[in-house]
């Protein structure tokens, strides 16, 4: 590609993210707020998205910079379902927006684990990477089974050409409803390290996780672990026997 190329491919670039700062901004006057805790915290959520079925809210996250991002949406599956979905890491590339590749590199238990990911960023931007300590739980009598992870450092030496991420904490809320349904709620908040503007940032964060959910959901549709058993979460039987005891 020749320079009067790259000038082009590069006013382009500019060109669509200014359009989407655009865009984010005029948003800014059509939106409602819901106030909600994530790790204890009181946070006040502002209405980003609202599209086919899918929610992206935003908020202000105290001593930082960067919003916490937290997407809602609703779908026939089971909670078994979504988490053997979540589990396979080498899925992860084909549903979870950036996802390069997610691997264990220590198991602990069958719900704890240490998770090493790359996220694909978009040029110019360098790829990010992190470790990360992952947890499950399921909540009885209520059935909820969440998902918690939270960046460490140390495990693993840093990469050459790579940005590693020391603070990011994210989780998945599964919850059952009445006649199948699940309400599929995913949590993030993360300081994606290196030179970009928090501002940027903020304005562009809505995309991915909205993304995520709608990959997701087209994934559960088709029929993705459909049969999928998950050790620690019971069986619906057992959950309602759970319920009852």
């Amino acid at each position: 590609m020749n320079c009067i190329e790259n000038q082009a491919v590069a006013k382009k670039l500019i060109q669509f993210r200014l359009m989407l700062i655009l865009a984010s901004l005029i948003c800014l006057f059509f939106t409602s707020t819901v106030r909600a805790q994530w790790q204890g915290i009181d946070l006040e959520w502002t209405l980003k998205r609202d599209r086919n079925g899918i929610q992206v809210f935003l908020s202000k996250v105290p001593d930082s910079k960067f919003r916490a991002v937290l997407s809602v949406m609703k779908l026939e599956a089971s909670t078994q379902q979504l988490a053997a979905l979540v589990m396979d890491l080498d899925n992860c590339p084909n549903w979870a927006a950036m996802c390069k590749s997610a691997e264990i590199i220590e198991p602990i238990s069958p719900t704890e684990s240490y998770v090493y990911s790359i996220n694909d960023a978009p040029f110019p931007v360098r790829d990010r990477d992190v470790v990360a300590h992952v947890e499950w739980f399921y909540e009885k009598p209520s059935g909820r089974v969440i998902m918690r992870s939270d960046a460490i450092s140390g495990r693993l030496p840093e990469r050459k050409g790579l940005v590693r991420v020391h603070q990011a904490s994210s989780e998945w809320h599964f919850t059952p409803q009445a006649d199948g349904i699940v309400l599929v709620e995913n949590y993030a908040h993360i300081d994606p390290n290196g030179k970009l503007p928090a501002w940027i940032i903020n304005l562009l964060i809505e995309d991915s996780p909205y993304q995520t959910l709608s990959n997701m959901r087209k994934l559960v549709l088709k029929g993705a672990y459909s049969n999928a058993e998950v050790a620690f979460i019971p069986t619906p039987a057992n959950a309602a026997e759970l319920k009852i005891n």
